[in-house]
């Protein structure tokens, strides 16, 4: 972030510093909102725990599909923030379904074996994108991001149903 609002956004380091926290403020906000609107939804409207859980996924991504299109860099820094917050809202509500879908003695291996793909996965993503954004710009780089949060949604909805209890999720 900080190369991105220096090279893209021609801040310096005093502007970097003052601003560049305010989207990792807002991911730590989104991973307490995920659980919270979660339970919002059960205790309010009734709806099953996995749809919960995926409708928490699905909120946060489309909250990221806006990112990247802005001229102003003050706007830029609200629309990361919206973008932490989307994406750590989503992330704890996909990791919380491990312990919804599988048996005691396996969510915790579920769970973990999520976190290593989650992080490899961005590991990867930056590792590619380095000489791309260095070429195109940032803004392709954040409509990917926004895309692929769909995408997953999309296979979230697809592939975990609803009405499948946690023993039997494991046992199909």
């Amino acid at each position: 972030m900080p190369l991105y609002l220096s090279q893209t956004r021609g801040w310096d380091l005093k502007q970097i510093a003052l601003f560049a926290r305010l989207p990792f403020l807002a991911a730590d906000i989104g991973c307490l909102f995920g659980g919270t609107f979660s339970l919002w939804l059960q205790k309010y409207w009734h709806i099953s725990l996995i749809n919960v859980r995926r409708a928490g996924f699905t909120l946060g991504a489309v909250m990221m599909l806006g990112v990247g299109f802005v001229q102003s860099p003050y706007a830029a820094i609200a629309l990361l923030s919206l973008a932490g917050f989307a994406h750590q809202t989503l992330s704890v509500t996909v990791i919380t379904m491990s312990s919804d879908l599988f048996r005691k003695n396996e969510a915790a291996t579920v769970a973990g074996m999520a976190g290593t793909f989650g992080n490899a996965g961005p590991l990867a993503f930056s590792l590619l994108i380095g000489a791309p954004v260095l070429k195109i710009g940032y803004t392709p780089f954040f409509i990917c991001l926004g895309l692929l949060d769909v995408i997953g949604a999309v296979i979230l909805w697809t592939v975990v149903k609803a009405d499948v209890k946690a023993a039997q999720a494991v046992e199909v």
